[in-house]
């Protein structure tokens, strides 16, 4: 199953919106867009009759430094220039199945409706969200000082 959930991964990065172009040196978390995401993300599990999705400290830990990764290094991609994404998560939890979106934008794109909205309308990120398997999410909302925002939830079994 993790090898199902990888391959459907390798291609997100092409999906997002454009890159940023620069590195941002300072980066804010938004713990109050993470909740709001996290409020959304279970809604439409909730629609799809699927269970809600439980919070992960670890996961949360996860994504938080993916998302602070991209913004300072300046890449937009699962996988970090030093780490495969599920040997990075796997490093946070112990879990048969892992999964993971990622999201980047400004203004509107990187509210958490935005940042939902994004992972929705590609293929990709909402069969992982949608993946019945995965019950626990931690979800990292970055804001870096030009404004640019990362957004990555991990999730688990």
């Amino acid at each position: 199953m993790r090898t199902a959930i990888r391959s459907l991964l390798v291609s997100l990065a092409a999906l997002a919106v454009p890159c940023v172009a620069q590195a941002a040196t300072r980066v804010s978390y938004q713990a109050g867009s993470e909740q709001q995401v996290l409020v959304l993300l279970n809604q439409i599990r909730r629609q799809h009759g699927l269970p809600a999705l439980a919070f992960s400290t670890p996961l949360r830990a996860a994504a938080r430094g993916h998302s602070a990764d991209m913004l300072q290094k300046g890449y937009f991609d699962h996988n970090s220039p030093a780490e495969a994404w599920d040997t990075r998560i796997l490093g946070y939890v112990t879990s048969s199945t892992v999964g993971e979106t990622i999201a980047r934008g400004r203004g509107s794109s990187g509210s958490p409706a935005g940042i939902v909205n994004q992972w929705m309308h590609s293929v990709l990120h909402r069969h992982v969200i949608l993946n019945g398997g995965l019950r626990f999410v931690g979800i990292g909302v970055a804001v870096g000082t030009p404004g640019a925002v990362m957004a990555t939830a991990d999730f688990a079994a």
